[in-house]
């Protein structure tokens, strides 16, 4: 995992907003789209608040923390730096991901919800993990760049990789990001993922605190996910 430290140039947009923006083109989902949740925030179709968040297991669903600060849902717990929140839902019926791993330059889906409660996805390119000295969502905590776009509201929302692996969850948008050495990040557009692959001790530690004795990792996490993580420099 190869991590610089970066400058945003003008502004990181969350992705709840009162008005529906994006950076690019996205796509109706179809049978084979990951699910994901819908999560009102206020009166969606008067303000726009909205979010969304991805089924892990049966009970608990995982989104972005600024998400679940203005959800209504039961926060089960906040990662202390990263932009992440598990929160209890009924996901009882729905099909269930697994957690895996991406490399630069490979391929990733975005899906997430728009204010309809339609499933919207983006298809783009992974490219490398920074971090945002002057965002307190990633001065501690890696972002993941890719140009596949999202959507205002689809902050939660998941990231896949190419085996349908959930790999990510959707933070925000940026429009232009300036590393430390003044160079560029040069895409097409910015979206800002937080890798979960950096969580996972998080999120199995939490996932055990809420079940006890949990039986979920033999059928959450894929081999790839439990590989060694490179130290961040």
């Amino acid at each position: 995992m190869f991590l610089i430290r970066a400058l945003v140039i003008l502004v990181l947009m969350a992705s709840i907003q009162g008005c529906v923006t994006s950076n690019g083109v996205l796509d109706d989902a179809d049978d084979n789209t990951p699910y994901v949740n819908y999560l009102p925030v206020g009166i969606p179709l008067l303000v726009g608040g909205h979010g969304t968040s991805v089924p892990i297991t049966e009970e608990v669903s995982i989104t972005a923390k600024h998400v679940a600060e203005l959800d209504y849902s039961e926060v089960i717990a906040y990662h202390p730096y990263c932009d992440l929140a598990l929160i209890k839902q009924d996901n009882t019926g729905k099909p269930l991901p697994t957690l895996g791993i991406i490399f630069a330059y490979q391929p990733v889906t975005t899906v997430g919800k728009n204010m309809f409660g339609k499933t919207l996805v983006g298809k783009g390119r992974y490219y490398r993990d920074i971090y945002l000295i002057d965002h307190e969502l990633f001065s501690h905590c890696p972002a993941s760049l890719a140009d596949a776009p999202v959507q205002s509201g689809m902050s939660g929302g998941g990231v896949y990789n190419s085996n349908a692996e959930l790999v990510g969850i959707i933070s925000a948008k940026a429009y232009e990001v300036q590393l430390t050495d003044g160079s560029m990040v040069e895409t097409d557009r910015i979206s800002i993922f937080v890798p979960l692959l950096y969580a996972r001790e998080w999120l199995i530690t939490e996932l055990d605190g809420f079940y006890v004795h949990s039986a979920v990792r033999a059928t959450l996490f894929s081999s790839a996910f439990f590989t060694e993580v490179i130290p961040l420099n």
